[in-house]
């Protein structure tokens, strides 16, 4: 069994494949921009780096968001894309699941990803609840916790010592394999609606 993930949803690109349920490809770059250019180049060098044909991938895991709305659009395109072409089924996830660290962790969680926009992303990831728009200054309040995400440093900076930043910092398609998500809809996860002027993610 062939399984490959993907993820465009924050300030990076990533594409991991799974053979036999271990990893034997990942490929992540740090990028504010470019997505469209760098996932399906990705795609191809995984894919090639496994000896595998593309026949033979038999699960899609992709990210759906929250996240930068053209990262995602992305992300979710060349999944179907592949899907068409192979038959493989889709798995669509929130973005924060490529956040989640790989061994299970003990007391609360947060991931937090910036919006650009003074707000942040957000799920606890110690629980079930959904992801949250919220602030810096609101889910402080929330403290003590631990942080993952490209905002968890900020807020450690704002509160020290009842917030600790860990790693990553930014999602890597590799969380996602091996990993039983139950079916979702294979559809963005937008929590803010789009943002069309200068700056936007």
């Amino acid at each position: 069994m062939v399984e490959i993930a993907l993820d465009c949803a924050a300030n990076a690109c990533s594409v991991a494949v799974a053979r036999g349920g271990k990893l034997v490809a990942s490929h992540w770059r740090a990028m504010a921009r470019g997505h469209a250019e760098a996932a399906l180049v990705m795609v191809e060098r995984a894919m090639a780096d496994t000896g595998a044909g593309f026949p033979e991938i038999s699960r899609i895991t992709v990210t759906r968001g929250p996240g930068s709305f053209t990262g995602i659009r992305i992300a979710l395109a060349a999944a179907r894309g592949l899907a068409l072409a192979t038959g493989a089924g889709i798995t669509a996830v929130p973005t924060f699941e490529a956040l989640r660290p790989e061994r299970p962790f003990k007391g609360r969680l947060f991931a937090v990803l910036d919006t650009k926009r003074g707000s942040l992303y957000a799920a606890d990831l110690s629980g079930a609840a959904e992801p949250f728009v919220t602030t810096a200054e609101a889910l402080i309040a929330e403290a003590p916790f631990s942080a993952v995400g490209d905002a968890a440093a900020v807020l450690a900076a704002l509160a020290p010592g009842e917030v600790q930043a860990l790693a990553p910092a930014l999602p890597d398609a590799a969380r996602l394999l091996g990993r039983p998500f139950p079916p979702g809809p294979v559809s963005p996860l937008y929590l803010t609606p789009p943002h069309t002027g200068p700056g936007r993610p």
